[in-house]
């Protein structure tokens, strides 16, 4: 709850900025943002990335019968 406490301070403040200002301070949270998606990123490995299937050969067949199964 503190952390939105915190997140509640920083809006009210950004609020208070003039327009330059708040597109200054959206600038950066891109930044910030797109930075931790590239270190995310990062980590991924290949083999996670498309070892999640056990059988590669994917038919709308095994699909629609897994479809079925699970729900």
């Amino acid at each position: 709850m503190a952390n939105l406490a915190q997140i509640d301070k920083i809006i009210a403040e950004v609020n208070g900025l003039e327009e330059r200002d708040k597109i200054i301070f959206f600038r950066k949270i891109g930044e910030i943002i797109d930075n931790s998606d590239n270190q995310q990123n990062d980590n991924i490995s290949i083999a996670s990335a498309f070892g999640i299937w056990k059988d590669r050969d994917i038919t709308k067949e095994t699909l629609r019968k897994k479809a079925w199964i699970k729900t």
